[in-house]
C-alpha cells in the first residue's frame, strides 16, 4: 500500500491557516523527482521549504532499501535553485532529527508533530528572529546541536481536516483488485500506550492518545467520497480499537452517512471487544489487520505485546465472525526465537486462517526503543551507534534457518508475504 501523504499534508493545513501561501508536491508520480522538485521551486518561489522524511529505510533485513541517498540527491537539486531556509521534518526525521541533518548537511528540523512548530518556526524566520530555542526544533548550526522537547500544543481534537488541496488526493482512489494500491487514508487518533520493544511509533506519536472529534472524522470521509471519488480509505490509527468508547461512537456516525466507501483499520488484541468489530462492519469497514506479531506466548512476552495468543485466536475469531478479511503479521526472529516458537507461530496462523499474513525476518533496530538496549548487550550493536544506517536484531541460534524456513512456508501458502 501506498498511502497519500497524510502527515505533511497536515502540517500544510496549519500554514495554510496562519495566513501562508501553500504549495505542496507529491513526488511518488514524479518521474525524475529531483528535476520535479526543482521545477516547482522556480515556479512558485518560495521563502522556505519544508521536506517530509516519512521513513528512512524498507527495513528488510534481506532485501534492505535504504532511501536517503535519493533523497539527498532531490534536496541537492535544490540547492542548485534557491538559497532560502530548508526544513526537514516527518516521523523519519523524527526518530534520527541530528543524524538526519548531519546527513542532509541542514541546520533546521521539526520533530514530532509539525502543526504547531512549523508555523511557529515560519513565524521566527519571517520576524529575522533565531528560531533555536522553539518547542519542536532541532538545531544543528554554528557548533550548536540540540533537540528542543517536542511542541505538544497543537488541539489534535479540533484539527481541521488535513489539506488536500496542496496534496491532490486524485491519484490515491484505490479499489481493491484494481490497479496500483495508492490509497487514501485518514487519522481519528494519535498516540500509543504500548511498550513493544521494536516499535518507534510512541517516539513519534507519545504515549498519551488524543482523539479528533469524530463528527470531524465521519464528514471528512463524507467529503473524500463526495467530492473527491474516494471508495477506500485506511485508518492510519495504530489502533482503531481503543479507547473502545470512542470508536463505537465514530462507527456510528459514520454509518448513519450511509457511504458506499469502503475503509479498513488495525485493532490490538489487547484491547479485545468482539462487539465492535460488528459495528465496524456496519459503518463500511471491509477488512481489520490484527496486530499480533507473533503467535506463541513466550515470544510475546519478548517483545513486550501485552497480550497471549489466546487474544490474537480470539480477536481474530471474532473479526472472521462480524465478516471482517482478516491480515495477521509475524515479525520473527527476535530475542529467544526458537524453531518450536516459529512452528507455533505457523501452526496458529494456520489455524486461525487470515486472508494474509506478512512475515518479516529480522527486526529493524531504532533508538530509544527497547530492543537496542538487548541489541547492545548482545552485541548486535555497539553503545552509541548510529541507526541511521539500518542495522538489525535476528536471533544467532535462528540465522541459520529462519529465513530459509520462511521463504519454503510463505511459498507454500496463499496469502503469505515475505
Amino acid at each position: 500500500m501506498v498511502p497519500w501523504p497524510l502527515g505533511v499534508a497536515w502540517v500544510a493545513s496549519s500554514v495554510r491557516a496562519r495566513g501562508h501561501e501553500v504549495a505542496g508536491l507529491d513526488l511518488m508520480f514524479a518521474d525524475d523527482p529531483a528535476a520535479a522538485v526543482a521545477e516547482a521551486v522556480r515556479e512558485f518561489a518560495p521563502d522556505c521549504i519544508g521536506f517530509a522524511v516519512r521513513n528512512i529505510d524498507n527495513q528488510d533485513m534481506y532485501a534492505n532499501e535504504f532511501f536517503l541517498p535519493e533523497a539527498r540527491g532531490i534536496l541537492d537539486s535544490v540547492r542548485e535553485v534557491t538559497d532560502v531556509p530548508l526544513v526537514l521534518g516527518g516521523a523519519g526525521f523524527t526518530i534520527f532529527p541530528l543524524e538526519c541533518l548531519d546527513y542532509f548537511g541542514l541546520e533546521l528540523g521539526v520533530v514530532g508533530e509539525g502543526e504547531a512548530a512549523f508555523p511557529a518556526l515560519l513565524s521566527a524566520l519571517e520576524a529575522g528572529v533565531d528560531p533555536s530555542t522553539l518547542p519542536g526544533l532541532a538545531v544543528a548550526r554554528g557548533g550548536l546541536r540540540q533537540v528542543n522537547p517536542i511542541d505538544l500544543s497543537f488541539d489534535f481534537r479540533r484539527s481541521p481536516p488535513p489539506d488536500r488541496e496542496a496534496f491532490d488526493v486524485s491519484g490515491y482512489r484505490w479499489v481493491p483488485g484494481q490497479g496500483p494500491p495508492f490509497v487514501s487514508n485518514v487519522q481519528s487518533r494519535r498516540g500509543c500506550p504500548l511498550h513493544c520493544i521494536y516499535c518507534s511509533s510512541p517516539l513519534v506519536e507519545g504515549r498519551t492518545i488524543r482523539c479528533r472529534e469524530p463528527q470531524d472524522v465521519a464528514d471528512e470521509l463524507e467529503s473524500l467520497e463526495k467530492e473527491h471519488g474516494v471508495r477506500t480509505v485506511i485508518f492510519a490509527d495504530s489502533h482503531f480499537n481503543h479507547p473502545a468508547e470512542y470508536a463505537y461512537e465514530l462507527c456510528e456516525l459514520i454509518r448513519h452517512k450511509r457511504l458506499a466507501m469502503k475503509w479498513s483499520a488495525g485493532a490490538n488484541p489487547l484491547f479485545f471487544d468482539a462487539g465492535l468489530f460488528e459495528a465496524m462492519r456496519e459503518a463500511g469497514c471491509f477488512a481489520v489487520s490484527i496486530g499480533n506479531e507473533h503467535g506463541s506466548d513466550a515470544m510475546l512476552q519478548s517483545l513486550r505485546k501485552d497480550f497471549s495468543k489466546e487474544d490474537v485466536s480470539r480477536s481474530v475469531k471474532a473479526a472472521r465472525a462480524a465478516g471482517l478479511e482478516v491480515n495477521c503479521f509475524l515479525l520473527l526472529g527476535g530475542p529467544g526465537e526458537t524453531r518450536e516458537s516459529v512452528d507455533e507461530s505457523i501452526a496458529l496462523m494456520d489455524e486461525l486462517a487470515p486472508e494474509i499474513v506478512r512475515v518479516t525476518v529480522g527486526i529493524r533496530i531504532f533508538p530509544g526503543c527497547g530492543l537496542e538496549r538487548v541489541a547492545v548487550e548482545e552485541g548486535f550493536i555497539s553503545e552509541g551507534q548510529s541507526l541511521l544506517e539500518p542495522a538489525f536484531y535476528l536471533e544467532r541460534r535462528a540465522k541459520p534457518w529462519l529465513y530459509k524456513k520462511m521463504v519454503e512456508v510463505t511459498a507454500a501458502r496463499k496469502g503469505w508475504f515475505l
